[in-house]
């Protein structure tokens, strides 16, 4: 869960992460990687971990902190057009780039990724998102530099799953997606 207010022109966040039974408390400025948790504890199989989150998430709403919904995330597409080799490249990584993305995303408090589509023209990977504008260089960097692929267009739809894409790399251009 997670939630977010603005102050001083920036939107701060509290992010609360389960895995098993560790929770993982993260807080920053979206867009910024956050180096460590805030916090790691450990509990018990038989301790209420939901119940533990939601009075963690009910205190900081009382603080002015707002709680994210699905519908506060932007869906954004990555399109990469590859060659053969970077199109085998990436495919033999796809896992790798996954968990990329979201450790990214979720770092920054700014998303999380949530699917990729290997088409004959085309790889997407769909991304939800907070802000947009904060992954655009990150994300055409890490394709240049781990595999070699300069033929990128990022694009964010208007609803979810939607066709058209507004063009955010290169800026402008808007496009139809491939797959």
């Amino acid at each position: 869960m997670q939630v977010i207010r603005t102050k001083d022109g920036r939107d701060h966040y509290w992010m609360y992460v389960k895995d098993g039974r560790t929770l993982y408390t993260l807080q920053g400025i979206v867009g910024e990687i956050a180096e460590e948790p805030e916090s790691e504890q450990k509990f018990s199989r038989f301790f209420n971990m939901d119940g533990y989150i939601r009075e963690l998430v009910e205190a900081k709403i009382a603080d002015g902190y707002r709680l994210i919904h699905e519908q506060d995330f932007k869906e954004v597409v990555v399109e990469l057009t590859c060659n053969e080799e970077q199109y085998d490249a990436v495919w033999k990584s796809r896992t790798k780039i996954e968990e990329d993305l979201d450790e990214f995303l979720g770092v920054t408090g700014n998303g999380y990724f949530l699917e990729d589509d290997y088409g004959p023209e085309a790889i997407e990977f769909v991304l939800h998102v907070l802000d947009p504008s904060y992954i655009v260089e990150p994300v055409v960097e890490y394709f240049e530099e781990q595999y070699g692929v300069t033929r990128i267009r990022i694009g964010q739809a208007k609803v979810h799953y939607g066709r058209r894409l507004t063009g955010l790399y290169p800026a402008g251009k808007n496009f139809n997606r491939k797959n």
